[in-house]
C-alpha cells in the first residue's frame, strides 16, 4: 500500500494527464489525445531545449564525475602520495552542502573575472560535477577495493609497462563497477533542481527546468507529457542498472577469486 501511494499512484495520474486532452475530465476515448507529447518533444521549444540540455549535461556530468572518481580512488588505494587521504576527504566535502547552497558558491566565484561561466552552459556542468564526485569517488573507491592489487603487480612482472597493466588488467575488471557508477551519476543529474534553479539562464534551460516553468504557465497536459519522457529515461537507466550491477558482482567476485 504504501508503494502504491507513493510510487505507481503519481505515476498513473502523470500518464492519465499526459493523453488527456483536459486533465481534470475523464480519461475517456473523446478525451484523450497524443498532443502533448508532440508539444513536449518537438513543439514547445523550452521543453525540447531542456530535454536536450539536460541529456547533454547528464552525459558529460556523469563521465567526468567517474573519471575524477577513478584517479582520486587510485591515488588513494594504489599509491602513497602524500595528502592522499586530504584529496578522498575533499571528494566527499561536497556531499554536505545542499543544492542551492553550492550554486551560491560557484556563483560568487564564477561572476567575476578572470573565470566568468555564469550565463553559460559550464556552470550547469561544473555544478553537477561536484555534486556527482562524491558519489562517483565511493563507487570507484568500492571497486576499486575488491581489485586485488596482485593482479597489476603480476603484470608488471611479467614486462608489461604501468600504461598496459591499468588499460588491459585494471580498466576491463572494474569496466562493470565503472558504468555502474557513471548510471548512479547519470540519473540524479538528468533530474537535478535545486542548484540548476539559481544557475540556468535564457537557453540553458534543463528538463526540470522546463517543468518547473511550464507548471507556472498552466501548461500542466505538456509539463505531465514531459514527466512521463523523463521517468521513461529513467527506468531505462534503471535497469542498465540493475544488470550492470549484476554483471558487476559476477566480475569483481572472479577478480577476487583469481587474486
Amino acid at each position: 500500500l504504501p508503494l502504491l501511494l507513493a510510487a505507481v499512484s503519481p505515476v498513473v495520474v502523470l500518464a492519465l494527464a499526459a493523453v488527456s486532452k483536459v486533465w481534470t475530465h475523464a480519461p475517456t476515448l473523446d478525451n484523450l489525445t497524443l498532443a502533448h507529447f508532440q508539444t513536449a518533444l518537438f513543439g514547445n521549444q523550452i521543453a525540447v531545449r531542456g530535454l536536450l540540455n539536460s541529456l547533454k549535461l547528464a552525459v558529460a556530468a556523469a563521465t567526468l564525475a567517474a573519471l575524477i572518481g577513478l584517479v582520486v580512488a587510485y591515488l588513494d588505494l594504489r599509491t602513497r602520495l602524500r595528502g592522499r587521504m586530504a584529496l578522498d576527504f575533499l571528494a566527499i566535502l561536497p556531499l554536505g552542502l545542499p543544492g542551492t547552497v553550492l550554486a551560491v558558491a560557484l556563483l560568487q566565484a564564477s561572476i567575476h573575472p578572470p573565470l566568468v561561466l555564469y550565463g553559460t552552459v559550464w556552470i550547469l556542468l561544473v555544478a553537477y560535477i561536484a555534486r556527482a564526485i562524491p558519489l562517483a569517488a565511493r563507487s570507484a573507491n568500492v571497486a576499486l577495493r575488491q581489485v586485488d592489487a596482485s593482479l597489476e603487480e603480476a603484470a608488471r612482472i611479467t614486462g608489461a609497462g604501468w600504461g598496459a597493466a591499468i588499460r588491459r588488467i585494471l580498466l576491463p575488471l572494474l569496466k562493470p563497477s565503472l558504468l555502474l557508477g557513471w548510471l548512479l551519476v547519470f540519473i540524479p543529474s538528468l533530474s537535478e533542481l535545486s542548484s540548476t534553479i539559481l544557475l540556468y539562464s535564457s537557453g540553458t534551460e534543463t528538463i526540470s527546468v522546463a517543468i518547473y516553468r511550464l507548471n507556472d504557465l498552466g501548461q500542466l497536459e505538456v509539463v505531465a507529457a514531459l514527466s512521463v519522457v523523463l521517468i521513461g529515461i529513467i527506468l531505462v537507466a534503471l535497469l542498465l542498472l540493475q544488470a550492470l550491477s549484476a554483471r558487476s558482482r559476477t566480475s569483481l567476485g572472479t577478480a577476487s577469486a583469481t587474486g
